[in-house]
């Protein structure tokens, strides 16, 4: 699967900047969680606020996205948010540093919340860019390949980030596991610099298609909600995201205060995600009937409460390794089809207008998973067991609701009413 893959030195160069980028993303993640740690921050309440403020953009900005994001070329997208977030990274540390140093106690967090959110910003035309560059790179038989080695190796990157970067802020600094990530988006730069291809069909002048960029966010909206296919898939995409914002936080405050792990810890313990989630792509790789059906999302919604709902159930390190390396098999496995049949289905003008338009959806429940965290009381008095028992029986009240909304029935109903 791999070899013709890789053998494409346009595709894998944009793989290896991929995983660079999630290597650094991680391990800035975890130095700053290490940085909350030790100077006395709530762990829970500032990982919410942080994932917040890179949430919040791709709903504020995700129509500008849908507008403008095919007028340009992808790879220069690429280049420019790559270029742009290395600096803002090296800010971050350089905020840090008089903290670490000693030479001031303590600091608002606001100024390093405020350049997440201008990563947060970047990254809302970055995501849809890269995604809708992989058909430009690849043929259309290798959409499933292409997105199932992307996955695996950037679950798997994450994950060990997450290791190396608890394993450095806690033997070499904070500052080195932030910097770290300056690096990273360094290279990927020059990796996606170096991708040699012809350009690709853009919107804009010539187009039949609805004049200036504002044209573009109808187009992709309106393709979204008269595509049941694209609609169904959306919303589910929207559900596992509120899931995985809820899960992002409270699993810190489990670790740590249920599990009584530190930062260097909560790293290795998710090493076993990682595991989980190479299991599981290999499964769904080798299942290609089964894998494209359309009852998979809804069974792999039910795992995740199973897995929710046990391990709000115990206390027990080892049986919380089990349940993550369940997770992280469902999580890594979630978008491949759905990455792939969007790819395929849409025209290459627009395809980055509807990946911009499906992240402004997930974007905008992620947003609201992470505020009940740090907004809300009943939130952040709530013990994060607690929380992982609803989040369990929400995923099972979700995939009932969804599974009749989205009845074969009634979007074949909607879909004649269409046309």
């Amino acid at each position: 699967m791999d070899a013709p893959l890789l053998d494409n030195k346009g595709f894998r160069g944009l793989w290896l900047s991929q995983i660079a980028l999630a290597l650094g993303d991680a391990m800035m993640q975890m130095g700053l969680l290490e940085f909350f740690r030790i100077h006395g921050y709530n762990e829970r309440t500032e990982t919410a606020k942080m994932f917040f403020a890179v949430a919040l953009p791709g709903m504020l900005l995700g129509p500008l996205a849908i507008a403008y994001l095919d007028r340009w070329q992808r790879r220069h997208v690429l280049i420019a948010s790559d270029a742009s977030r290395a600096v803002i990274v090296a800010l971050i540390a350089l905020w840090v540093l008089p903290v670490q140093a000693g030479r001031l106690v303590s600091r608002s967090l606001f100024a390093v919340y405020f350049l997440i959110f201008v990563i947060g910003s970047i990254t809302t035309f970055y995501y849809p860019a890269r995604y809708a560059l992989i058909p430009n790179l690849v043929f259309n038989e290798q959409l499933i390949p292409a997105n199932t080695l992307f996955t695996t190796s950037l679950a798997i990157a994450g994950v060990g980030g997450r290791a190396i970067g608890g394993f450095v802020a806690e033997k070499f600094g904070v500052e080195w596991a932030i910097l770290s990530n300056t690096v990273a988006y360094l290279v990927a730069t020059v990796l996606v610099w170096r991708i040699q291809m012809n350009p690709h069909a853009t919107t804009g002048s010539g187009d039949s298609g609805p004049s200036g960029g504002w044209g573009d966010l109808k187009t992709g909206l309106v393709y979204i909600w008269q595509h049941p296919t694209a609609l169904s898939l959306a919303v589910l995409s929207a559900v596992f995201a509120f899931l995985g914002g809820v899960f992002a936080v409270e699993i810190v405050g489990y670790t740590m205060e249920t599990l009584g792990l530190r930062t260097g810890g909560f790293g290795y313990l998710l090493t076993t995600a990682g595991v989980g989630a190479a299991l599981g792509v290999f499964l769904i790789h080798r299942g290609k009937r089964w894998a494209k059906a359309a009852w998979l999302p809804f069974v792999q919604l039910l795992l995740v409460s199973g897995v929710f709902i046990l391990m709000g159930l115990t206390a027990r390190v080892w049986i919380t390794v089990l349940l993550l390396f369940v997770l992280g098999a469902i999580a890594a496995t979630v978008l491949i089809p759905i990455d792939a049949r969007l790819q395929e289905e849409v025209d290459d003008k627009r395809r980055g207008a509807v990946f911009a338009a499906r992240g402004m959806l997930t974007s905008a429940t992620m947003v609201v998973a992470f505020w009940l965290q740090f907004g809300t009381k009943l939130f952040q008095h709530t013990p994060a067991p607690h929380i992982l028992l609803w989040l369990g029986f929400g995923s099972i009240a979700a995939a009932a609701l969804i599974a009749m909304t989205l009845r074969p029935g009634r979007r074949n109903a909607e879909r004649a009413a269409h046309d």
